[in-house]
């Protein structure tokens, strides 16, 4: 694999708009009461008056080794040579939904229809080709950035190469994110985030 794009969030920037959400759902023309492919998580810590409640941007993590495509019956998902984004094909999906019972982070959404629908990062054709979508190129070649990272008030979303994304990340993160096993996403959060009484709150730990 040439490079692996993921995400980088900063819960500290991050304000629980929604705004992310919203732009996916516009840029992907997705349904309104359909399902997200960014949504927010709400993450809260102890009780009041020490109680901490924080925000989370959520979608695919675009893992290293996805265990969403190891389980797909149909060879539906796939991983790009390119920059590892994670993509699905509707015209081989049949809905079986294997892949939501082995995404250790609970991201794989799925429509009406019971096909699984997901973030692609807007680069490349990815699963637009499956909404009818026109391909799109990445970004070097004149492509879209992410709706999700053009949009966010705070800046607490970028996207790209995991390599430059880590030079803006601080080191504990750079370091938690190469100690990860190959399961791990490739979306990380800078910090852990620390509640109102100084304790950590785990914000990037897969389910069980």
């Amino acid at each position: 694999m040439s490079e692996q794009w993921g995400f980088y969030f900063d819960p500290e920037k991050c304000m629980g708009c929604h705004a992310c959400t919203v732009s996916c759902r516009v840029r992907n023309d997705t349904d309104t009461d359909g399902p997200k492919w960014r949504r927010m998580e709400h993450v809260s810590e102890g009780e009041f008056p020490n109680y901490e409640e924080v925000s989370i941007s959520m979608s695919c993590f675009h893992c290293s080794e996805p265990p969403c495509r190891d389980v797909c019956p149909t060879h539906a998902i796939e991983k790009r040579e390119s920059d590892g984004i994670v993509t699905v094909n509707q015209d081989a999906c049949i809905g079986c939904h294997y892949c939501g019972y082995a995404c250790p982070f609970g991201a794989a959404v799925y429509g009406d229809d019971g096909l699984l629908e997901k973030c692609h990062l807007c680069l490349g054709e990815g699963a637009g080709d499956g909404h009818g979508k026109p391909p799109r190129e990445r970004e070097e070649d004149g492509g879209n950035t992410p709706a999700c990272v053009d949009n966010c008030v705070g800046d607490a979303l970028e996207a790209g190469p995991i390599n430059e994304i880590l030079r803006n990340a601080s080191e504990k993160a750079a370091e938690e994110y190469h100690d990860r096993d190959d399961s791990a996403g490739a979306m990380f959060v800078v910090e852990p985030v620390t509640s109102a009484d100084g304790e950590s709150i785990p914000t990037t730990e897969p389910s069980e």
